[in-house]
């Protein structure tokens, strides 16, 4: 099947039957007493006066093709933008998009990135990435461009800035490759000007044939990117130079765990990665002055003591403070009550050590995604087979969660990012 450039291309990992999305952008609905309700403004109380809270939110969708499916409604269009006001959150526009999973803000606020999670385009295999102007006054988006990534770099499965705003860096899963394009002084995309390709496999003959590179990241010097490939069982470290990627290390990590997601503690001293194939968190050490990941320190489960079936875990988050760490649990064959859930830890200042602290179920169907804004105030959860974001409350003194408040509905979400 050949796709332009307003179709879809195949998912990743498997073909898939489309069931569809779901109902459109909803109001606020509490899950919890109205008075036990609180604002939404994005911001901690002991940030309130520096960190300024969020004017419009920007959601990530699957508009075919959704790894672990639909919640079987009506389909997304695209990327779906919302104006955050006085608690609520109110459509302002849909922009029609094919598959457009995984966003990035600009460091300047000015423009926004998604990749689109195709296999072909304009008869050629590969992915594509795409290159939004944010109007400063209502939110929408406009095409600046959209730019195919490199030959049979397909079903790319994340992105990442680059903090001073001069690369884009993707994570192509089913390409085995990472690629980075230049990023323009008028925000448009150039065309990809470096391409590193991955080799190896790891011991889940199902899941890891082959490389399936997932996540990037960049540290806070921008020179290094930081990456996961779950088809290997190891993180990667690049240099970026010159819009080029060269290997710094790479770090094995436990045979079979599948390495999905990372989060850089803010000290930059402790890197954690949230393993998909058999839902942990690993935590390691890291040398921010020479960009080397140490050797993994500890492994915690995502899930609680005495649950069955299926384990997928999804998304990893850290709390500004560096206190507390947040993963999520996805349901496949289970039917434990917490195979939807978010696992939350302490961390040890000193060492960077987790103790889990809770696991938090209610209101979440497939939660692939979460988001915090600046403060840390609250934690939101992008139910995939659910349709909604639900926004919960972080308790400042335990990191515990609680408060949940429903704040908007999209079809298929997968990413949520601030402006």
């Amino acid at each position: 099947m050949t796709h332009n450039a307003n179709l879809p291309g195949q998912n990743r990992r498997a073909v898939m039957q489309w069931i569809g999305g779901a109902s459109a952008l909803g109001a606020l609905t509490p899950l919890v007493p109205a008075g036990a309700q609180t604002p939404d403004t994005g911001a901690a109380t002991a940030t309130a006066n520096t960190a300024p809270a969020p004017r419009f939110a920007y959601v990530g969708t699957y508009t075919f093709d959704a790894p672990g499916g639909t919640a079987g409604g009506p389909a997304s269009k695209g990327i779906y933008v919302l104006a955050i006001r006085d608690g609520g959150w109110t459509p302002v526009q849909t922009v029609a998009s094919a598959n457009p999973s995984f966003l990035a803000v600009h460091p300047s606020r000015r423009f926004l990135y998604a990749i689109n999670e195709i296999d072909t385009y304009q008869g050629l295999p590969t992915g594509t990435a795409e290159a939004y102007a944010i109007d400063a006054n209502d939110g929408r988006l406009t095409l600046l461009n959209r730019q195919p990534l490199s030959l049979s770099g397909v079903i790319p499965a994340h992105l990442a800035v680059s903090p001073d705003g001069r690369a884009l860096a993707v994570a192509l899963y089913g390409g085995g490759a990472y690629n980075v394009l230049p990023i323009e002084a008028d925000g448009r995309l150039g065309k990809v000007s470096g391409i590193e390709k991955e080799t190896g496999s790891g011991p889940d003959t199902e899941r890891q044939e082959s490389p399936h590179p997932h996540m990037v990241l960049f540290d806070a010097s921008g020179q290094r990117l930081l990456a996961t490939d779950l088809g290997t069982d190891r993180i990667n470290a690049f240099t970026l130079a010159d819009g080029k990627l060269a290997v710094l290390g790479r770090t094995p990590v436990s045979p079979g765990s599948g390495p999905r997601h990372l989060a850089l503690h803010p000290s930059q001293r402790f890197l954690y990665l949230v393993n998909e194939l058999d839902a942990t968190v690993a935590s390691f050490g890291y040398d921010a002055a020479s960009g080397k990941v140490g050797e993994q320190r500890q492994r915690v489960s995502t899930v609680p003591d005495g649950y069955s079936g299926q384990k997928s875990a999804a998304a990893l988050v850290m709390h500004p403070s560096g206190q507390y760490l947040y993963a999520t649990n996805r349901r496949l064959k289970s039917d434990h009550p917490m195979a939807d859930s978010i696992a939350a830890f302490r961390i040890d200042a000193g060492n960077g050590a987790l103790t889990p602290l809770q696991h938090w179920s209610e209101g979440l169907r497939f939660p692939r995604a979460l988001a915090m804004p600046p403060g840390g105030s609250h934690l939101y959860a992008l139910s995939q087979k659910g349709d909604t974001i639900l926004r919960l409350r972080i308790d400042a003194a335990s990191g515990r969660l609680d408060q949940p408040v429903q704040v908007a509905q999209v079809p298929t979400p997968v990413c949520l990012v601030f402006v």
